[in-house]
Parts: structure tokens; sequence; C-alpha cells
């Protein structure tokens, strides 16, 4: 009887092999079901293509068969068949995906050109935030990161596109936020990076600068897996700046005590070298750049458990992060805690939810009185020593001109805690009404606790000058609550040829934001980390806002050909005047699929698609200020009656019940095209946006009633502006995935230009902004029109005047200015040709804004071994290089560059660095000496690991461990600049209301180092 069995089995399996085995299985993506997708047989004429469903069945399959499953966008998976009744199978989307359908906050946005970064892109790189991770890899997108861990972020999308906050939209699984220091790679599923009017005008009055959706890593079908990756390195950065040393600067003290009393020398002589003509240093020679930078650690730990069952997924993940600065005493510590949910608890409903927690410290470095550390470090005197042999910090008397203060000592005297608690989390339902009809609601709350304790400690400092008896101490408590409802009805069919979608949607967010702000001056003890006197001050402040709106969305597709989608938005923001406070945003897309139409028939081309959108979106940012259309009153202005001086009210502000929100015209028109079965992708992309009543802060004059600063009155916020900006985004990649070598190439370029067209200002006078005082009294940039945002204006520098007859030749009126220029001088283009220097021969001297950006990534594949580099640069940008004023500034007794050696001296010395001028003079005025080309190609990242076999993975672990990599990591390896400052990519400049003030300022960050880090990742 036995043998009767064998024989059935094995004549069954033989007659399986002769006539054909069946498989059924669904192919699957992050978004859910991918119908029409490719199921076909290597080098076979066998196929089929998945149902609505994402579901197929293949026939008459033979054992060793090899199943090549792929999408359009999506990158393709083969597996071999090895008798298996059903094979399910998930695909990654391809970075280089042509796929223009979206499922965006509200539902399904058609014709959009979205460019989507991986959770394994984002998992490469430890940062401290997620526009780190995402420099480079998406076209249309430009990052610009602070080098100091924990510091701001700037993400641009298409350009600068307004004066004030232009960093994008951030919506983390439905909850919005201005904030994504608190997320872990680890934790992020994908991002989503909407661009075109398509996809924002449904984001209303927050979506002009772009939209980041972040989803979030949900549980899966399956057993429950148990993920852990490690990963520890060295930050450093050896890059200094070439200064003199004891030797060299006391020669050059000596040169200028000579100048004592004549015509721009010091008015009495340098009394630390006066007083001993044969001082040498004594035998001190401090290199205080070294003093400053360190070698710093980092190290990166995260967990993740995913799982679930048809009914029930879950997905629980852990993170911890700490980041040491290259600067002394800075850093970033954060741990973070994911749980997302999904439950089915009917067949006509499922709920969910989602939660991540965040805690971060950041240690920012310290500024002493108005000065960046770098401006210290450059400017000390290298004969003081970081510590004296009494122990004692080291420091200047107060007879020097050398007025920097020992960066060391501040480091260790001044804390600056910076604390930061946070909630992103949703609850949801989602209701089966009827086939295709469905209501989901959800509740997001986004809340937030920032503590800021800052304490200057009393301190003793050899020679006297800048030593503190004072421990001060200032401690900010602030805390935002955001919550959002939103309640969406979606109907969703397919009729033979014809797919309709539509939604309609109402939402509610609420903000409100407290804080409170405490100091005192504690001369008892710097161990007292408590406010506690009756001279305390404190202040406080309650911001509520509201936010009401409602939208319709809607696309219709016929044949998988011929799309079309269409959205209409209507915002009431509470932080305009009732009568400027509703707006309606609307947008329309069409989408047209050429390869499915009969008369196409070129082979090689296996994907066409056409697009174009237009709309309109919003901006409804005013800063971290209250209500710009009402008057606020503030304890402001001491006033003294008899002998006591009491506590005046005056007025904070000029209100202003005429403002509007920001508005945009968008248009894209752009193309996808797939070529040899996809393997070559191409996007690309014309966009054109119009940006209208800008909003700008303008200086009103100092009669207006209302306190301001020492030269004007209060600003007040204005709609004055209008932008445009237009530019192309093209993106080319290669997949081959075929064999055991498999790479993958891709490559972004985007053009921009931005142009102020139009200012409705004060006489319609160009609008100043950004201010770097000390050292420069004027403003560094300004808006006009015709001209690119935030452009440098000033003096155009050419060289330095040799001799007096040079001087004559060029000014013939130079006796008419208040100060003539001399030999030795700056030598200024005279742009008027009135034949002096003045205000009137200011110009354009510079653009922070790029020609274009770019980025590269190479990727392979071999026999275990992964191989990943990305290069990414930036063309035709200007910066404003305030170091060159630290370094050959020459109207103090301060340190220098070396380069000051060879300055002007003496009638006939021909050199490019002017003479030393005591104080304040035209020398260093505002021009074209400090504005450098900034353009820089850099290699972001090299990535080499190894995933060990799984045999030996089995035999060690006993089956447990599925999946063991092990790699070693170097970013920011190597960077080609012209730029001789420390760093080409320079973090913007912040006004006081925390909104974007300048691009391309560099007051002497910390710059970005090299680290080089090793990791694993273990799969169980």
């Amino acid at each position: 009887m036995k043998l009767k069995n064998l024989c059935a089995v094995f004549f069954l399996a033989i007659a399986g092999q002769m006539f054909g085995q069946t498989v059924t299985g669904s192919v699957t993506s992050n978004g859910g079901p991918l119908p029409g997708a490719n199921v076909t047989v290597k080098n076979q004429s066998k196929g089929v293509v998945t149902d609505f469903d994402g579901a197929y069945t293949l026939d008459n399959l033979s054992n060793g068969d090899v199943i090549l499953y792929s999408f359009v966008g999506f990158i393709s998976k083969e597996v071999t068949y090895s008798g298996q009744k059903e094979i399910n199978v998930f695909l990654d989307e391809d970075l280089v995906g042509l796929d223009e359908v979206v499922i965006v906050t509200y539902g399904t946005q058609r014709n959009t050109p979205v460019s989507v970064v991986k959770s394994e892109d984002l998992s490469e790189f430890p940062t401290a935030d997620l526009g780190q991770a995402l420099q480079g890899r998406a076209a249309g997108v430009t990052i610009t990161n602070g080098g100091s861990p924990g510091s701001q972020t700037l993400v641009q999308i298409r350009g600068v596109n307004t004066f004030g906050d232009g960093t994008p939209l951030y919506v983390i699984d439905g909850v919005f936020t201005n904030s994504i220091n608190s997320l872990d790679m680890s934790s992020v599923e994908k991002v989503d990076i909407l661009k075109d009017a398509a996809s924002l005008a449904v984001y209303g009055s927050r979506g002009t600068n772009g939209v980041v959706l972040i989803t979030t890593k949900k549980g899966k079908v399956g057993k429950a897996s148990f993920t852990v990756q490690a990963s520890t390195g060295i930050q450093e950065f050896n890059r200094r700046y070439d200064l003199m040393n004891t030797a060299q600067y006391i020669q050059f003290l000596r040169e200028v005590n000579a100048l004592a009393g004549q015509n721009g020398g010091p008015d009495d002589p340098i009394e630390r070298v006066n007083d001993d003509p044969l001082f040498n240093g004594n035998g001190v020679d401090t290199d205080w750049q070294d003093a400053y930078f360190r070698q710093a650690p980092m190290y990166n730990v995260s967990a993740n458990i995913n799982g679930g069952s048809e009914k029930a997924k879950f997905n629980v993940g852990f993170s911890r992060l700490s980041q040491d600065g290259v600067y002394i005493d800075t850093g970033f510590e954060r741990t973070t805690v994911n749980i997302n949910t999904d439950a089915s608890i009917a067949d006509w409903m499922d709920i969910g939810q989602t939660l991540a927690l965040a805690q971060s410290e950041t240690i920012f470095p310290e500024r002493a009185e108005g000065r960046d550390p770098l401006q210290n470090i450059i400017g000390q005197a290298p004969y003081v020593p970081i510590i004296d042999e009494n122990g004692l910090f080291g420091g200047t008397t107060s007879g020097d001109l050398n007025d920097s203060r020992n960066q060391v000592r501040i480091q260790n005297t001044n804390d600056n805690l910076n604390r930061f608690s946070s909630v992103i989390g949703s609850i949801y339902a989602n209701i089966k009404l009827a086939k295709g009809l469905t209501f989901r609601t959800q509740f997001g709350l986004n809340a937030n606790l920032t503590l800021v304790d800052a304490q200057n400690r009393s301190f003793a400092e050899s020679g006297g000058r800048f030593e503190n008896p004072i421990n001060f101490i200032s401690k900010t408590r602030r805390t935002v609550v955001q919550t959002v409802l939103t309640n969406t009805l979606a109907y969703d069919r397919d009729f033979d040829k014809h797919s309709v979608n539509i939604s309609a949607v109402s939402e509610r967010m609420q903000i409100k934001t407290e804080s409170a702000s405490i100091s005192d001056n504690n001369i008892e003890s710097p161990n007292l980390t408590e406010v506690f006197s009756p001279n305390a001050r404190a202040t406080s402040l309650l911001l509520e806002d509201n936010l009401n709106s409602i939208l319709f969305l809607g696309g219709y597709e016929f044949d998988n050909r011929y799309s079309i989608s269409f959205s209409g938005r209507r915002d009431t923001f509470s932080r305009f005047a009732p009568g400027n406070a509703s707006q309606w945003f609307f947008s329309g897309s069409l989408g047209w699929d050429v390869t499915k139409e009969s008369f196409f028939k070129v082979d090689w081309i296996n994907s066409l698609k056409l697009r174009a959108s237009y709309g309109e979106t919003g901006n409804n940012r005013t800063g971290n200020t209250l209500n710009p259309f009402t008057s606020t009153l503030g304890v402001n202005q001491p006033y003294v009656i008899g002998n006591e001086t009491v506590t005046g009210i005056t007025p904070n502000n000029l209100p202003n019940p005429d403002i509007l929100w920001e508005t945009q015209i968008k248009q894209n028109y752009g193309f996808n095209l797939g070529l040899l079965n996809d393997q070559i992708q191409i996007g690309v992309d014309y966009y054109k946006n119009k940006s209208e009543d800008l909003l700008v802060p303008v200086d009103t004059e100092p009669s207006s009633g209302v306190l301001g600063n020492n030269l004007t009155g209060v600003s007040v916020t204005r709609n004055i502006g209008i932008v445009e900006v237009d530019g192309f985004e093209v993106t080319l990649g290669y997949n081959d995935y075929e064999g055991e070598f498999k790479w993958n190439f891709w490559a972004n370029v985007t053009t921009n230009q931005s142009t102020v067209t139009r200012l409705d200002g004060v006489n319609n006078e160009p609008v100043e902004r950004a201010r770097l005082n000390p050292p420069f009294a004027a403003p560094l940039n300004r808006l006009a029109v015709n001209e690119a945002p935030f452009h440098f204006f000033g003096l155009v520098a050419d060289g330095v005047y040799s001799t007096q007859d040079e001087v004559d030749a060029y000014l013939p009126n130079n006796n008419d200015t208040a100060v003539p220029v001399q030999p030795g001088d700056v030598r200024y283009v005279d742009i008027n040709e009135d034949g002096k220097i003045d205000l009137e021969d200011r110009a354009v001297i510079g653009d922070p804004n790029p020609d274009f950006t770019y980025a590269i990534n190479l990727r392979a594949e071999y026999k275990g071994w992964d191989f990943n580099v990305l290069f990414n640069g930036v063309q035709g940008v200007d910066a404003f290089n305030s170091n060159i004023y630290y370094l050959e500034g020459l109207d103090n007794g301060l340190n220098y560059g070396t380069r000051v050696m060879r300055r002007w001296q003496n009638e006939g010395d021909v050199t490019d660095i002017p003479r030393f001028r005591f104080g304040s003079n035209v020398n260093n005025e505002i021009s074209s000496r400090y504005v450098e080309d900034a353009s820089y190609l850099r290699l972001r990242n090299v990535t080499i690991g190894y995933n060990l076999p799984g045999n030996w993975i089995n035999k060690s672990g006993n089956g447990i461990i599925k999946k063991l990599r092990i790699y070693v990591q170097g970013q920011n390896l190597l960077t080609f600049t012209d730029y001789t400052g420390l760093d080409p990519e320079i973090a913007p400049f912040y006004n006081a209301q925390g909104l974007v003030d300048g691009l391309g300022i560099d007051r002497s960050a910390q710059p970005r180092p090299i680290t080089v880090l090793s990791g694993i990742q273990i799969e169980f």
C-alpha cells in the first residue's frame, strides 16, 4: 500500500512538471494593492496583469521558472518558482518613480510630480533631522542646515516663494507640524514631496512653500519581526584659517603701535607692547582653533517590532541618538518612541492610531555680547593662554586693543540648554458606508514643550578685563498644543474603463501657544541654578489661533489614458482681521498616457505620460508674533516720577487690519518617460509660480509713537510684494536588476530663477533686511524690484590704491567727501562717475539664490555586497563671507589672518590688502570685498555594506536571525569649492520673529564635519 502511495505522488509530480502548475497571489506596495502590475515569466511569453485588488493567477509554470513582478515607478522583483501554491510580492517604490498618483492627506491626486524617498534611503543617515537625510535626493528641493547638532534646517521647495517663513508644511500621518527634528529616520516608511498646484492647493493657506508628507511605518501581516540597527562614528573638521602666531601678531602690533597719533592709526599706543618693548609672548602660542574644535563621537541605536494578522497589525519603534558637536561643549541627544496600530473590527469598519513621542536636549554654541564663537576664536591674541599658571582663564588686560573673549571660557561658564519634548499622534476610524463610499474621521494632536535654561556663571580671569562676579539665570517655558479634527467623505469606484474619486472634507484646527520667561541676577553662588530673588523679572504670552476649512477634491480617469483632477478649499484663519480671514483656493490638472493609444507603436518606449496643472495656494505664516491686525500693550518703558522709577506701559506694535495672507498662482507642465521596460526613466517639469501680497515687516518713522530701535520706529507687517519664480526639474534614472551584479543610477538637476516684480512699500523704495551688527551697521541685503530676493547690495571693490596720484586720477572730487580716500584704501568703482565715492555708488554685488542644484547617486549590489555613493552640488550661488572682516578687517588690534602681513603700508605698495585704519572706516563698508562664489560639489555619502550569507547566519543563529548586515559609511568626505570660508553650505539668517531674513550670510556658523561611522543591521 505504501508503495502505491509513493508511486501516486511520484506520478503527480511528473504530471505537474509535464502539464504545468498554477500559482496565485497578490502584488502590493506601501500604498496597498497594485492594480495593473505585470506578472511575467522571465524569457517566456507567459504573463498576466493584476486586477483591481492586486491579485493574479499564473498558469502553466514549471519548477525553476523565474517570475518577474514589475510596475511603473517600482523596483522590479524576481522570484524562482519551486511549486508554491501562493506567492505574495511587495514592491518597493523607485526613487525615480514615474507614478503620478499620490495619496494626499484628504484623498487621491493625479497628474502631480511627486518625489518619493524610501525608508532604506533615509535609514542610511543617522542624522538629527529628516531634512539632512533628504539632502540631494529629490529634484526641486534645496536643503541647508546648520553644522551644529540640532540646529534648524531650511528646506526650500522650488525656490524663494516668500520673504518670510519659506519652510514647507510637514504632515506626519495626517498631523500637521512645522518641525521634524523630533522624528527618527528608522520610524519613517516613506516621504512624498509635493511641489505643484494639483497637490498643494488642497492644503490651502499653508501650501505655498510645498508639502512634505511623512508616512511612518505601519504593521504588516505575518509573523512578528524584530529589527535592530546600531551605528557609531567620529566627526571631525580639520580645515582651519591661517591665523598669525604670537611672533607675527606681536610684530603686527608694533607696526600698528608706530601709527599711534597718525592718520588712520590708534589714538594711543597699545599698552601691552608699549609697556614692555621686549615683550615676546612669554613663550605662549595658543592655537585657539585647535582649542575650540574637537573630535566628536556620535552613536545611533534603533529597534523595531512589526507584525500582525488580517484583523490587527502593529508597529513599535524605539531610537536613541547622541551626537556631540565639533565645537567643544555642544551636542544633541534624542530619544523617540513610535507606536502604530491598525485593526479591522468589522467588515465595514477599520480603526487605528499613530503615536510618536520624542525628547531631545540641545547644547548650542555660546555667543557673547553679539559675537559668534569663531569671531572670538579668530580675533583672540595667541599670547593669551587658555588657562594661566594660576588656574585662571586667560584674558587680555583693559589696555589691550584686543577685546576678544576667551571662547573656551565662554563655553565653560555659560550654559544654554534647550530641552524639547513632543507628542505627535492621531486616532482614526474608517467606515465603509457602501461600495466605494467611505467616511473617515481623524483626530490629530501635535503638542510640544520647550524648556530653555540659560546660565552665565561668575568667573575670574587673568587680566581682569572681562571677569564677572555676577551669576545670571534665565528660564523660558513654552508649550504649543495643536489639535486638528478632519472628517472626510470619499467615493472611489471603477466602472469598466471609467475611474472616479470624489472627496468632501471639513477640518478644524486649533493652536494654543503659551510661554513664560523669568530671569534673575544672583550674586550668591554659581551653584544656585534657580530664580528666587525678589528682583527677578518675568514675562508671559498667550496666543490662540483657529483655522477652519472645507475642501472638495476629485478626479476622473478613462481607460488608464486620460485623467483630470480638481480641488477647491476655503480657509478661515483667526490671525487676520474678520474681513480678510477667509479665502478660496482652487486647482485643476490634466494627464495623458500616450503609450495607451492605439496609434503609439514604439516598442522601446513603454511609458510616456504628459501632465499639466494650475492652481492657487497660500501662506498664512506671520512669525512668532501676536495677531498683526490688533494692537497690544507691553511693560517696556520705565519712567521717573519724583525720585522713583516706575513701570510704563506703551503699545508694542502698530496694528494693520488690512493685511491678507500671501497667495501664489502655480503652473506646472511636465512629462514622464520610461524606456526599455522602464530601465531608463526620465522626468521633466517646467514650473512657474507667482506669489502676491507678500508679507514684509517695514520700518516706520520714529515719530510713529511706538518704540522701535535706535534708528527707526517699530516694524509693521504689510502686503507689499510680488515675486515670480520659474525653473526646470529634470530627473534621470537607470535601473539594472538582472544578474548577480545589480546597479542603479539616478541624477536630478533643478534650475531656478526668483525675481521680485513689485514692492508697494514706503515710496516704493527697496526694503532692507538682514543686519549683522557688530561688525556692520548697515543692512547686508535687501528686496528690490527686478532683482533676486535677498540680494547683496553695496560698493564694488576693485583692488587697493597704491599711490596718491592714482587716487587723484580716479577720484578728482575726492576732497568733497567727509573722509577723503587715501593711498592704501580700497578702490571702489565710481558707478555714477561723479569723481567721488559715496552711497550713490552702491550696486547689486551678489545673489544668494543658486542658478541650479544637482545630485548624482550610484548604487550597486553583488553577492551580498552593496555600495552607495551620493554627490550633491549647488552652482551659481554667492555668499556674504563676514569672516573676511575678522581675517582682514584691519580696524582694531585683534588678531587676523596671515594675509594682513602683506597689507599696504608705504606709498607705492601693490597689494590687494588695504592699510590698517583704526576704527570704523570706508575700507570695511559693505562691498563686493566680502562676496564670494559659494558654489560647491560635495561627496555627501559613501556606504559599503555586506549582508552575511544565509547559511552563515542560520548556522550561528540557529535560524533565529533572518538578516545581518554590517557597513561602513563616510559623510561629507570631500567638498570641491573656491569658497574661502570654512563651509560653503551656509545656514539661513533668521530674525527675531523666527523668519528667514537672508540667505547666504556666513556669520561664522559651525561647519559640517566629516563623519566616519560603522554600523550593523539585524533582523530576527
